[in-house]
């Protein structure tokens, strides 16, 4: 059991290791997951070991990591093919934590295989998992998966932040 978080993993989430696992990271992350589950009647708040999810009766649900938050959250997609590559150079007002609530939510879509972001790389397994590989220093932002254009333009899109009532769901 982790002595800091009280939860039983011995690794951090892939999201904590490549955008923060600080309590204003979390808190950024919970926000944008709010903002992807509009319309949904659930709730999402930071907490220690991760976050809490409110189902519309009110029971929180406790979660430790985004992949988990999005198997609460919505049913799984199957796994998706392809294995083509889009990037772009890292946008001005690029927000790390709302690009990683985005990409968690759209691996469970099926929409993303892998991603590649300022802080590192992640792979999405088919079972939920992911494993990340920090990088520091990398000027773009790039998605793997059957049609990363337009995941890629999506993921662009949201992690601008809120610029309207209706952020884009992963594709």
């Amino acid at each position: 059991m982790c002595g800091a978080c009280g939860t039983g993993r011995t690794a951090p989430p892939w999201e904590d290791v490549l955008a923060g696992a600080g309590p204003a990271q979390r808190a950024a992350r919970a926000a944008a997951a709010g903002r992807l589950l509009t319309g949904r009647r659930l709730r999402v708040t930071p907490w220690r070991g991760g976050y809490l999810l409110a189902t519309p009766t009110g029971r929180a649900h406790p979660v430790g990591s985004l992949g988990e938050l999005w198997a609460a959250a919505r049913p799984a997609a199957p796994a998706p093919e392809g294995r083509r590559w889009a990037r772009a150079p890292v946008p001005a007002g690029w927000d790390p934590q709302a690009a990683t609530v985005w990409l968690a939510a759209a691996a469970r879509a099926g929409a993303v295989t892998a991603a590649e972001l300022p802080g590192g790389l992640v792979e999405f397994a088919p079972d939920g998992t992911a494993r990340a590989a920090s990088a520091p220093d990398r000027a773009r932002v790039g998605v793997r998966g059957p049609d990363p254009a337009a995941a890629l333009a999506a993921l662009l899109t949201f992690a601008a932040g809120p610029e309207d009532d209706a952020p884009p769901a992963p594709p």
